[in-house]
C-alpha cells in the first residue's frame, strides 16, 4: 500500500486485552496503579505524537467510543459492554522504532513483565500497527478492523507487528535496533527516577 497524497505518514498503534477482573478489583489494581506512569512515559517518549485520552472514571476515550475487535467479541460474548474489563490504547507515532523503544523500556517494559498476572492469555493479537497519512481521521472502528485483519490474515502492509513490520510504501521493514537504543537513551535521560528498567529486545 502506497500513500500518494504527498503528505507525511505516521504510525498508528492500537492495543487491547482482557483483564482477569474488571478495573477496581484487587487482582488488577497493580495494573491500574501503573497506568499514569506508563502514559506519562509515552507522552515524554521520542517520536510520540498523540493518543486517545481515557477518562479515569467512565473509561470513555477522547478519540470516540471504543470498538472491541470482532475476534474478541467472538471469544468473549458481551465483553464490549464492560470497558473496565477490556482496556484499549490508541496512539500515533513517528515510526515503529519509537513505539518499540517505549514498549520495551521503562515503566511499560515493567508492566509487560507482569501482563499474565492481569490479562488473560487467549492467543488473540494484543496489538497492531499500520501507517496513516497526516491528518487521517482516527477511529476505533478502523483500529478494531485492523486488529481483526491481523488476526485473520497475519502481518502485512495493511496491519503488522514488531516481529514482521512494513514501511509506509508496503515494503518489508527491519527494525533499526541502533535507532531504538539511541531513542532509549534519550527517553531514559528524561525519565523520572522512579520509572526504571529496560526490557527485552525480543520484539513480538
Amino acid at each position: 500500500m502506497r500513500y500518494d497524497t504527498g503528505m507525511p505518514t505516521r504510525l498508528a498503534f492500537f492495543t487491547v486485552g482482557v483483564l482477569h477482573e474488571p478495573a477496581g478489583e484487587a487482582r488488577v489494581q497493580d495494573f491500574v496503579d501503573r497506568v499514569p506512569g506508563v502514559y506519562g512515559e509515552a507522552g515524554n517518549s521520542a517520536g510520540f505524537h498523540s493518543r486517545s485520552i481515557r477518562h479515569v472514571e467512565t473509561w470513555k476515550h477522547s478519540w470516540g467510543d471504543p470498538v472491541v475487535p470482532a475476534c474478541y467479541r467472538a471469544l468473549y460474548p458481551g465483553i464490549g459492554e464492560d470497558l473496565r474489563r477490556i482496556p484499549m490504547t490508541f496512539s500515533l507515532w513517528d515510526d515503529l522504532e519509537s513505539v518499540a523503544t517505549f514498549a520495551y523500556n521503562g515503566p511499560h517494559a515493567q508492566a509487560l513483565g507482569k501482563r499474565k498476572e492481569w490479562f488473560i492469555a487467549d492467543g488473540l493479537p494484543t496489538y497492531v500497527a499500520w501507517w496513516v497519512s497526516e491528518g487521517h481521521p482516527m477511529t476505533f472502528k478502523q483500529a478494531a478492523d485492523k486488529l481483526d485483519f491481523l488476526h485473520t490474515c497475519g502481518p502485512g502492509p495493511e496491519a503488522f507487528t514488531f516481529a514482521k513490520p512494513f514501511d509506509s510504501d508496503g515494503n518489508p521493514l527491519r527494525l533499526d535496533r541502533v535507532l531504538v537504543q539511541s531513542k532509549a537513551k534519550r527517553n531514559e535521560s528524561k525519565r523520572e527516577p522512579n520509572n526504571l528498567s529496560s526490557g527485552s529486545w525480543e520484539f513480538v
